[in-house]
């Protein structure tokens, strides 16, 4: 069980005050769960027909799911159409062995869907395929080895796969490690006799190219050609179709293209990120608990999806920082390779990246895959204007302390943390009439971060979503792998998990109402779609049904979200039957029109809470288990309660602030409020659903 989470001062989902908002909306279940991955990883929308088109890696299929659902199929979409990939290339090549559907894109213009697949065979040949909306083929375009993702210019004439080439079978003499490429595809209106055009990067193999590439901070495995070492992850092109940017996870760097003449400008590093330095802090240590600090360590940004957009006519690259090791080749054979070095420190174990058989390192440094984060790029110049810093682990630290940095396939509090921590997997780009937006999945600890990036250098931090339900390693929406933006009046967010097999379909809702004003109505057992299976369902619809709370959406109550002050002030307010204060009391933080105003000015009025200090009340913080404790211990002293004293039996009852004490005990006697693990975790952050289960109990 974690402690205070040990941090700079950080951004906080409660209290960022932001327009938007993530809410579940709907959800479609494959069945199929992996441990591994590999399920329901890649997703497209399909504006032409209102549906989302996903690759399921475990069933071999594309499946086409529709968003015209309505409250009571909305959580068990089911797909309306299925295409078997293998089936249909048998139909044009008798001889290809399929091996893996890697990807998936929407044309802009047209009902047309293109996917990318692999041969069973490393170093074989892949296909681009292209359907109609409904699954009819139209073409399969061969490309050269391991396509890994496929995209379409914004303008429809063009389609890209990025050829990975990866060497699969190890090093060593036989052994081929194939070219990575890119294939670019000239369309025809009816997506007849496509041929594909190969960029690869023979041009960078000299001596004199290839130090340059080094000297740019491309990262390249020492005495082999750029041609046959750069991996192309994925691509993306410029909203003026002009160019496209290639993300090379392994070398850590981004490749520009020219599209009218399909020749690579440039190929430039992205340095390495300074965990020494302010803002850049890290949990690098699997010492059970969420502590950020500087390290003397350089993180690797390696980004997997990449994004791009414009403002004022200038283009810039969003790059989602999740860094990838190189393991190739059969365990214990001398074909094998890998190159991480595992170091204890400290009674720690901490994942390295292994430099010896690279270039573009400094000696005397230690580097670690990944950068915990996104970055804003000027495509120009490929210098990064803004990068998140140690944003996601914070805020997930402060939400979740108990399981932060946990693995997606293994809840455990610090399982990553040596290992790149939350690992970005995915960005994605959105407009809301004139702000843009960016989507960052966090394919370890789950969910979805959401940024504000309408000014490049200034992004800023919008709200986080996590449906995953931490009861079990395995449960709710785990591991987001794929997103696609829905355009509109009803702007979406679709998330594919390729663990848990599931996608949901987030919206994006505007505050327009404080999240804790009364409902009308009571809510019904299946309104909130994000309770279902959690362990404190009984609880919310006890206090949602005697109109103590209500959801952040009429959809969604957010669970594990955090309870802020002015909202457990409202709530024991509520409790009391809305008894109004003698005054409004004059904190410079609540307005007197504030829909909390009356609730806090009555709290303090009567010691049921205080202050933050003596201008303040800090309103939208999260409460403390400790807090919460004393105005539950305060409110029940009000409506005539006596207690016997308590006596401590908390391991953690050093850390009980002394003026607290006596609430604890008393309500762990009278079994109101417990902790866990024979902690009480005083300074964490208390959850919605634990302030449900405590108050449910005062309502019985």
């Amino acid at each position: 069980m974690a402690g205070a989470v040990t941090v700079a001062p950080s951004i906080s989902a409660d209290a960022a005050g932001n327009e938007y908002k993530l809410s579940l909306d709907a959800r479609y279940d494959s069945g199929v769960q992996n441990a591994d991955g590999g399920t329901t990883e890649i997703v497209a929308y399909n504006k032409h027909n209102h549906s989302t088109y996903v690759v399921n890696g475990e069933t071999k299929k594309v499946e086409a799911v529709s968003l015209n659902y309505n409250a009571e199929n909305a959580l068990s979409l089911k797909p309306f159409l299925s295409i078997d990939i293998a089936d249909l290339l048998k139909t044009v090549d008798a001889n290809f062995q399929y091996g893996d559907l890697t990807s998936i894109a929407v044309h802009p213009t047209q009902n047309v869907i293109a996917a990318s697949v692999q041969a069973e065979g490393y170093n074989d040949y892949g296909y681009a395929v292209f359907l109609t909306g409904e699954g009819k083929l139209l073409s399969a375009v061969k490309v050269e080895a391991q396509p890994d993702n496929i995209a379409f210019s914004p303008d429809g004439t063009k389609a890209l796969t990025s050829n990975e080439g990866e060497p699969r079978e190890g090093y060593g003499a036989n052994i081929v490690d194939p070219q990575g490429s890119i294939s670019v595809i000239a369309l025809q209106k009816s997506f007849e006799n496509l041929q594909a055009e190969t960029i690869n990067f023979e041009a960078f193999d000299s001596a004199e190219k290839r130090a340059q590439l080094v000297a740019d901070g491309v990262i390249l495995k020492k005495d082999t050609k750029p041609s046959v070492d750069l991996e192309p992850e994925y691509t993306v092109v410029s909203e003026d179709s002009k160019f496209a940017y290639v993300a090379m996870q392994e070398n850590n760097a981004i490749a520009k293209i020219d599209l009218t003449s399909n020749e690579v400008v440039s190929i430039k590093g992205l340095g390495f990120k300074d965990h020494s330095v302010k803002g850049n802090e890290i949990d690098l240590r699997k010492d059970d608990q969420a502590k950020l600090q500087n390290e003397d360590v350089f993180g690797i940004y390696m980004p997997d999806g990449i994004a791009t957009y414009s403002v004022n006519g200038k283009n810039y690259i969003v790059t989602a920082n999740e860094g990838d090791g190189r393991e190739w080749g059969e365990e214990d054979t001398e074909n094998f390779h890998l190159n991480e070095a595992e170091k204890e420190i400290d009674g720690n174990e901490i994942v390295f990246y292994d430099t010896t058989d690279y270039d573009g390192f400094q000696e005397g440094k230690d580097y670690i895959f990944g950068g915990r984060s996104f970055s804003i790029i000027d495509a120009d110049t490929m210098e990064i204007v803004f990068d998140s810093g140690s944003d996601f682990e914070r805020i997930t630290a402060e939400l979740y302390p108990e399981t932060f940095n946990s693995s997606n396939d293994k809840v455990k509090l610090d399982n990553r943390s040596g290992k790149k921590g939350p690992e970005p997997e995915d960005v994605k780009i959105g407009k809301i009439g004139d702000e843009v937006f960016a989507f960052i999945g966090l394919e370890r600890i789950g969910g979805v971060m959401m940024y504000n990036i309408t000014n490049p250098t200034k992004a800023k931090f919008v709200d986080y979503l996590n449906m995953r339900d931490f009861s079990e390693d395995i449960a709710g929406d785990v591991s987001p792998e794929g997103l696609s933006f829905v355009t509109g009046d009803n702007p979406q967010l679709i998330v594919g998990h390729e663990v848990s097999g599931t996608v949901s379909v987030l919206n994006l809702l505007a505050k327009d109402q404080p999240v804790e004003e009364k409902p009308e109505g009571k809510p019904t057992s299946t309104q909130f779609k994000d309770i279902q299976k959690h362990w404190a369902k009984d609880a919310i619809m006890q206090v949602t049904a005697a109109e103590l709370f209500n959801g952040v959406t009429d959809t969604t109550f957010a669970p594990n979200k955090s309870f802020t002050r002015a909202q457990a002030a409202v709530v024991l307010n509520r409790m009391m039957g809305g008894a109004e204060a003698s005054k409004l009391a004059a904190f410079k933080d609540v307005k007197k029109n504030a829909y909390y105003a009356n609730a806090i000015s009555w709290a303090t009025e009567k010691g049921i809470m205080t202050a933050n200090n003596a201008s303040t009340f800090a309103p939208n913080k999260s409460i403390t288990r400790e807090d919460f404790a004393v105005a539950i211990y305060n409110y029940l002293l009000q409506t005539g309660e006596t207690f016997e004293k308590g006596t401590a039996t908390y391991k953690d009852d050093a850390k009980i602030s002394k003026q607290a004490k006596q609430a604890i005990y008393a309500l762990q006697a009278e079994g109101l409020m417990v902790g866990s693990n024979d902690k009480f975790n005083p300074q964490k952050a208390l959850s919605r659903a634990e302030a449900a289960t405590v108050l449910a109990q005062l309502i019985k």
